[in-house]
Formats: structure tokens, C-alpha cells, sequence
């Protein structure tokens, strides 16, 4: 087996556990997964910068990674209030908004908001919206029927009796 391959093996059986517990402090149990992960691609690809008491160093690129993500986060949240605001600009009638559609679109995840807003607003086909997010085109079809179906049943009422509508006489 290569040196590098079992170096980081070793790297990765004796440290993983701490950045996991580390990021878990921080975050939710699946962000914190992706955090671990994360932090060994960049010590996997930075091998050579490793120090011999790897702890600090991987702690630290973990927390790097906690806050990029947090910035992607926020950069998200702020890229939904700008879609939710322009629509409602652009809007030809306040009575016209379909404010329901909005904020199921809102709920959607990024992918799913993504394909739908640009092969139904901004008129890109499959190929095309694929290539703006890196998919190919059957793949972006198979996300854009997923997305639909996802909008639909968030837009879909509640069956009757179920605890998402209120109770006759609450409203």
C-alpha cells in the first residue's frame, strides 16, 4: 500500500472521532458529518502540510469549514429573500401574488428551487439548466420531475383531520 494512503488511514482512524465530536458541539448531526468529511479531503490533499500533532491543525480547518459553511448558508437565506422580493416586485398585481407558491418555493431545497426557477422563469431547457448547475441533462430531468413533484405537495392541502389544519372554530 502506498505511504500517503496509509499515512492518512492512520490519520483518519486516529483523529476522525475528535472532529466529529468537535463539529457536533457546533452543528446538527448531518452538517457534522459533512464537516469530517471535509476536513479529510483537505488533509488528503494538503498531506504534506499535515504536522506531526495533527489535532490542532485538524480542528482548525474543521472550524474553516464550519464557517464557509455558514457563509454559504447566509448567502443561500439572502438569495431566497432577493427571489421572494422580486417576485413580488415584478408582480403585476398585489391581488395576483400567489404568495402560497412563493413560500412553497421557499421550502423547496437550493437543487430543487434552482432547476424550477430556471427552466420555468428564466426559459432554460433541461441541457442548459443542467449546465448552470453542473448535472447533465438526464440528470437535470430526473431533478426538475423530482423538484415538480416536491412543489406540488407543498402545495397540496392537508387531508382533512390531519394536525396541519386547524380545528373547526380555530382559525
Amino acid at each position: 500500500m502506498d505511504r500517503t494512503v496509509a499515512n492518512f488511514e492512520r490519520l483518519w482512524h486516529r483523529h476522525h472521532e475528535r472532529v466529529h465530536a468537535f463539529a457536533l458541539r457546533r452543528t446538527d448531526q448531518a452538517t457534522a458529518q459533512d464537516v469530517v468529511a471535509e476536513t479529510f479531503l483537505v488533509a488528503w490533499r494538503r498531506h504534506d502540510e499535515v504536522p506531526r500533532e495533527p489535532t490542532a491543525w485538524l480542528l482548525g480547518v474543521a472550524r474553516h469549514v464550519l464557517a464557509n459553511q455558514a457563509r454559504g448558508r447566509r448567502r443561500r437565506e439572502a438569495l431566497t429573500e432577493v427571489l421572494i422580493n422580486q417576485a413580488l416586485t415584478y408582480a403585476p398585481a398585489p391581488g395576483e401574488i400567489d404568495r402560497e407558491l412563493l413560500t412553497a418555493l421557499a421550502r423547496l431545497p437550493d437543487r430543487d428551487r434552482e432547476l424550477l426557477v430556471l427552466t420555468s422563469w428564466d426559459g432554460l431547457s433541461l441541457r442548459e439548466a443542467g449546465q448552470v448547475l453542473g448535472l447533465s441533462a438526464p440528470a437535470a430531468g430526473v431533478g426538475l420531475f423530482r423538484a415538480r413533484n416536491r412543489l406540488r405537495d407543498l402545495l397540496r392541502p392537508a387531508p382533512a383531520g390531519s394536525r396541519l389544519q386547524p380545528e373547526e372554530g380555530q382559525a
